[in-house]
């Protein structure tokens, strides 16, 4: 009995040794492999290839180049440096563009403009020098090549690029980008139940000097002069006006919620340059700052481009804004205009871009360190939701921020 139960005690003795060590062995190798994979993601990167060079093409680069995962940036650009910043029109970010830019670094106190009612008035050439300043100093391998348009030849220095990859085209509304990187072209058209005009007026004799933006709401115009009367059974609230823009290149948007009365349905059907052109130089002379001149019959006939009638705003929006290429490991995303545009101009036309680019970083990050099928198609599911929320929040809430509040 003695005998049986030293063995027993030596068998158990060793049985908890061989515990031990097993266990112990286990907490290495899962400490060795937390460490390695904390490791590895530290050291994740992509190659961040963006086309275009306007605000949106650069603010993309910023942002990539702030999320810490891009090991290289290049930027396609077809204009000529000089040509980028001399650009003549103005950038106007809202409220919530300046806090979200401020956020991610954008030091709006460094940078020459004006600020009026929360929002950031400011030149484009200047904004995109600011940004073109910071991209040069930031130690990363940044690439701006001015001159080169993007194309087919361009698509195969892509395929040459080792790892992981990340195309972004913000080429605008009209850019072939999307198309050449393999994005679906179809794009539908939403209503904003609303309809509008715009007029632009260039002053060649003036500075292009920032300009805060002008609103008026509730106004009415006299159409018996062109066969529309007004009726006391109208329930249109009336049209809102915005004068906007830089003080050589000046804008007049008009837009009224959708409705049947008699002064929208006349905008809408008559076609009479003169309606619409007397109009527009009205409402700039009412309304227009008090240190501009007045616009007369004559400048505004030779000077003053215009919607000829009202038409129905609409909001464009691709399709596919984002994709996946297994073969050659490629993401494929389309920001700015060449995702979602207006054909309507509100003088705030950078903000809805901005909206969309708030996702880019998360995005990044997500596709950096994606390695199954899993996390990759969660990463795209991300975006496309991001996507979907801001196409909605603009059909239901743009115009009302950008025009009618």
């Amino acid at each position: 009995m003695t005998c049986n139960s030293t063995m027993e005690s030596v068998h158990d003795y060793q049985l908890q040794q061989n515990l031990l060590i097993t266990f112990l062995f286990l907490a290495i190798f899962t400490g060795w492999r937390t460490f390695y994979e904390r490791i590895k993601r530290s050291l994740s990167q992509v190659t961040v290839v963006i086309i275009g060079g306007g605000p949106v093409g650069l603010l993309s680069a910023f942002l990539t180049l702030k999320s810490g995962r891009a090991t290289n940036i290049v930027v396609f650009e077809e204009r000529g440096r000089k040509s980028v910043l001399n650009a003549q029109y103005q950038l106007t970010f809202d409220c919530q563009s300046v806090e979200f830019l401020k956020a991610a670094g954008i030091d709006f106190d460094n940078i020459e403009g004006c600020r009026h009612d929360n929002c950031f008035t400011t030149k484009v050439g200047v904004f995109l020098e600011y940004i073109l300043d910071y991209l040069t100093v930031s130690g990363v391998n940044v690439s701006i090549r001015f001159h080169k348009k993007f194309d087919k030849e361009s698509c195969k220095e892509l395929d040459e690029i080792q790892g992981r990859l990340l195309v972004i085209a913000c080429d605008g509304r009209n850019g072939q980008a999307s198309r050449l990187l393999g994005l679906d072209e179809f794009s539908e058209q939403h209503s904003c139940n609303a309809y509008g005009a715009i007029a632009a007026i260039e002053r060649a004799e003036a500075r292009d000097v920032p300009t805060p933006e002008k609103r008026v709401h509730n106004l009415t115009f006299d159409l018996s002069a062109y066969g529309a009367y007004h009726s006391e059974n109208d329930c249109s609230p009336g049209f809102s006006l915005k004068v906007f823009g830089n003080s050589k290149h000046r804008f007049i948007s008009l837009a009224i919620s959708k409705c049947e009365s008699s002064v929208v349905k006349a905008l809408r059907t008559i076609l009479d340059r003169s309606m619409m052109r007397n109009i527009f130089m009205k409402c700039f002379n009412l309304y227009k700052m008090g240190y501009e001149q007045s616009l007369s019959e004559s400048y505004a006939l030779n000077h003053m481009k215009f919607s000829p009638r009202l038409f129905e705003i609409k909001l464009s929006q691709r399709c596919e804004t984002v994709a996946y290429f297994h073969d050659c490991d490629t993401f494929v995303l389309a920001e700015g205009e060449a995702a979602l545009s207006f054909n309507f101009h509100t003088g705030l036309d950078i903000n809805p871009a901005i909206r969309g680019l708030m996702s880019l970083s998360k995005f990044v990050e997500m596709i950096t360190l994606a390695e199954t099928e899993h996390s990759i198609s969660n990463a795209l599911l991300f975006k496309m939701k991001h996507n979907e929320f801001v196409c909605k929040d603009l059909i239901r809430n743009g115009l009302r921020d950008y025009m009618f509040s």
